[in-house]
């Protein structure tokens, strides 16, 4: 009986003593398998979007600014006269009895060169002055050269010599006189040297050729 009791007590201790050094040493038993992955839920529905924040952040887009005091992105300007050459209006020396098939008269042209000739565009137009007959109002008819007039057969043309002369001249295309040359009475010449803008026909500008007189004069920016 004594002996019992004696067992019983050291069994209790025993496993007092297990209990205590498991606790005391943190080790628990090996972790069992996983257990199976539940069903996943029903998604929940999507909330409103936040404000920006007040850093600034993904702000709505400002309106473009205006041009800066510095004149950038402004306007193109109209074609000025820095490069353009011309002349004052001078008189024709062709005859009004003129018997040759052919006649010219040359024109001093100081501004002449190879480079000129071979990169510039020259222009050089004609004028009539007449009198209207109800207002006696001047009246300015222009022409490009060169030019012809089927009533008289005439053509009127020039050329540029190498140099610093432009011969001007009339020729009867019939075969016939000349006869009166000074249907046009005045000419002047137009030079836009090479490397201005649109100095004859580029991909910016307009063709030059193309336009009239007053046109040109208006384009360049030249007096008439």
């Amino acid at each position: 009986m004594k002996y019992s009791l004696v067992a019983k007590v050291v069994s209790v201790l025993l496993v007092l003593t297990l209990n205590v050094s498991c606790s005391k040493d943190g080790q628990g038993g090996e972790t069992g398998p996983a257990g199976p992955q539940g069903e996943q839920g029903i998604q929940g529905e999507t909330g409103p979007a936040g404000q920006d924040g007040e850093d600034g952040q993904n702000g709505a887009q400002g309106a473009q600014g205006e041009p800066g005091e510095d004149g950038q992105d402004g306007e193109q300007g109209e074609a000025g006269t820095a490069n353009v050459i011309y002349s004052e209006w001078f008189n024709t020396e062709l005859g009004d009895d003129i018997g040759a098939q052919a006649i010219s008269f040359l024109v001093d042209f100081p501004e002449g060169n190879t480079k000129l000739m071979d990169t510039g565009a020259i222009f050089v137009f004609g004028r009539r002055i007449f009198l209207e007959g109800i207002t006696g109002d001047l009246v300015y008819l222009f022409y490009q050269l060169p030019v012809m007039f089927n009533g008289s057969n005439n053509q009127y043309s020039f050329l540029v010599h190498n140099g610093d002369e432009i011969q001007i001249f009339v020729q009867s295309m019939d075969g016939g006189p000349v006869g009166d040359g000074t249907f046009i009475q005045q000419y002047r010449y137009v030079v836009i040297p090479g490397g201005t803008p649109s100095s004859a026909k580029s991909m910016e500008g307009p063709d030059l050729g193309q336009m009239d007189y007053e046109e040109l004069c208006r384009y360049l920016n030249i007096p008439q």
